[in-house]
């Protein structure tokens, strides 16, 4: 009877062996598919923003970048958030912004974020990351956008990210840690949904 007990037992461990072995390699062929398959994204026709409440963009060609970007965080603090995103649009098309430009996409990403423009906060984090790999807000307001439009093995990346590369402080990180809970709770909801297949 141990003979049978032990060969059922390395029955066992043989399938489920097979069964991880199939898991890693549907992984190992998704990890694969990012990393080959080719960014497509859509390029739309740029368009200036419009003036929000009766704002002008005549008041903004003689600032400075450095004005333009005050300006936003002011208008951004008091919750007025289309005209922040006026401002760090008219700050990006100054000559003078300089290397403060990551930062900038990353104050529109943020006031985007606010607007509940997902599409736009993704793009203009995503710019800030070209910029500036190291960003880590950048990778926290793309991590949102992408978990509110349903991308999310996107946004579990982005949180992984943002935590790689948080070094500013306690509070930050706990904020991505709560972040990459959120995440996780999503994901594990969607895999229950996700019909199961047969093997």
């Amino acid at each position: 009877m141990t003979s049978n007990n032990s060969y059922n037992a390395q029955l066992q461990i043989r399938r489920d062996a097979d069964e991880n072995a199939k898991a890693q390699s549907n992984l190992g062929s998704w990890l694969d598919e990012l990393k080959t398959k080719p960014k497509t994204t859509i390029k739309k026709k740029k368009t200036a923003p419009k003036p929000v409440n009766n704002l002008s963009t005549t008041k903004h060609n003689d600032s400075t970048a450095e004005e333009e970007r005050n300006q936003g965080n002011e208008y951004f603090s008091k919750g007025k958030y289309e005209e922040a995103v006026l401002c760090y649009t008219q700050c990006l098309s100054k000559p003078d912004v300089g290397e403060s430009k990551a930062l900038v996409y990353s104050n529109r990403a943020m006031a985007h974020l606010k607007l509940k423009n997902w599409k736009q906060c993704e793009e203009d984090s995503t710019a800030a990351l070209e910029i500036d790999p190291h960003h880590f807000k950048s990778y926290q307001r793309r991590c949102v956008a992408r978990l509110s439009m349903g991308k999310l093995r996107q946004a579990m990346m982005d949180v992984c990210s943002a935590q790689d590369t948080c070094i500013d402080s306690q509070s930050s990180l706990a904020e991505i840690n709560k972040l990459r809970l959120k995440v996780e709770k999503v994901l594990v909801a969607a895999a229950k949904r996700a019909p199961r297949r047969k093997l």
